[in-house]
């Protein structure tokens, strides 16, 4: 009896083994087949050596403005340097303590208003759908205790310093920069559209980077070398050069001191370079551009305030119509309070002003300009949606503006208001 159970064991189990095999040939066809299929439809490392992290986010607005004598409702994005994007970023290991890495930034500019040229978003077009752009390229090298080195297509070591210390989560929806406003509106006189064709941007232009930035004059990306300090106790500085020619420094703290969170931002930049943006409006360019800002906010009630301030000395600058540009500056101021009073995440109340003066450009001091003042000042409403890494707003903006020369025609002294209501949505990814 022994030797049959035996028998029938062992024939059960070759049994069972030979069926497993069968289902597991089948089986690993299949999975084999499936990761085929994944493989084939996703993005994948060129090498294994180098992570890969792809990154970045969306960002549209719903803006109904008003000039003084029409009205209209516009979709568009926010600008050149804080548009929709997408980043691929990677890192690798060299020995201990030294890594390598780059980073690509490529932007969406479809609607992007702050445009100029032919087909600008203004009170005759609604729409301007300027190409993708490689926004940034550059690789880098870094020591944890050296510091870091990156050459390439950059954001440099003063771009946007006093304006990055903004940290209440309304950045990069609402800023005393042009980038999410339209400086390509024609400015109304007497409620018809000025003669001269005077637009916003010509009352807060930036000859650093010969563009209508309002604030921020040292605000896009360029070709050079840079480099960074480690942080230490909070505190960290940078430089740049770059070819033909600029050069820039910096210096910022973040940090928490008794139960507030601040975060502060210093810059200054020298630029030569005619075509910083691609057109140039100077013959010789001689600009320079001191800029500080900070932040504060108390952890436990919500209140903060963001200011920051700029100024930009053009005397040796000769533009291309034969005037020289003015010095200009600008200040800004925002205030109001973030807390989570849902569950959804942070709700973020605020007010803003800004002042733009004597940032006149090109155009208006071909008028005849030889000074000018705009307002700017606002405020809204921005519900974080921590599910979904998601930003809801709602922002007001009103614009206004007095320009003074003898040379002035009546109608660019007498100077209509702009107002714009915004709806829009920042997710991320």
């Amino acid at each position: 009896m022994k030797a049959v159970a035996a028998a029938i064991g062992l024939s059960a189990a070759f049994g069972s083994q030979a069926v497993a095999a069968d289902l597991g040939g089948s089986c690993c066809a299949d999975l084999e087949e499936r990761i085929a299929e994944l493989e084939a439809t996703t993005a994948r490392k060129g090498t294994r050596k180098v992570s890969l992290t792809i990154s970045g986010y969306i960002a549209q607005e719903i803006t109904h403005w008003d000039d003084g004598g029409e009205s209209n409702t516009y979709i568009h994005g926010l600008g050149p340097t804080q548009t929709s994007h997408v980043k691929f970023n990677g890192q690798a290991t060299i020995v201990p303590g030294w890594t390598a890495g780059y980073l690509l930034r490529i932007q969406d500019l479809t609607g992007n208003a702050f445009s100029g040229g032919a087909n600008a978003i203004n009170q005759f077009n609604a729409t301007k759908n300027d190409p993708p752009n490689a926004q940034m390229a550059f690789w880098y090298l870094q020591n944890k205790d050296l510091g870091k080195v990156s050459i390439g297509r950059m954001a440099h070591a003063a771009k946007s310093a006093a304006m990055f210390t903004d940290a209440s989560g309304t950045q990069i929806i609402d800023n005393y920069t042009f980038l999410a406003g339209f400086p390509q509106l024609i400015i109304r006189s007497g409620g018809d559209l000025n003669p001269t064709s005077l637009t916003w941007g010509q009352l807060a232009f930036c000859y650093s980077q010969a563009l209508p930035l309002g604030g921020d004059c040292n605000g896009i990306v360029m070709n050079g070398v840079r480099y960074d300090t480690p942080t230490i106790g909070g505190f960290s500085f940078s430089a740049s050069w770059g070819e033909d020619d600029f050069w820039e420094i910096a210096g910022r703290y973040a940090g928490e001191v008794a139960g507030f969170k601040l975060a502060f931002g210093v810059g200054y930049s020298e630029m030569h370079d005619e075509t910083t943006t691609g057109a140039a409006v100077a013959r010789d360019k001689d600009s320079q551009f001191f800029q500080v800002g900070g932040y504060a906010q108390h952890l436990a009630t919500g209140f903060f305030v963001h200011a920051a301030y700029g100024y930009e000395d053009n005397n040796d600058t000769l533009l291309l119509n034969g005037r020289r540009a003015k010095n200009g500056e600008h200040w800004y101021v925002k205030s109001g309070i973030r807390k989570a009073w849902l569950p959804l995440g942070a709700t973020v109340i605020y007010g803003d002003y800004a002042q733009y003066i004597d940032q006149l450009g090109p155009a208006a001091l071909a008028l005849g300009a030889t000074s000018s003042t705009m307002d700017r000042f606002g405020g809204g409403i921005a519900q974080e949606i921590d599910a979904a890494a998601m930003t809801v707003y709602l922002k007001y903006q009103h614009y206004e503006a007095d320009m003074s020369g003898a040379a002035l025609s009546p109608a660019a002294t007498d100077l209509d208001d702009a107002d714009l209501i915004s709806l829009g949505a920042l997710i991320n990814f």
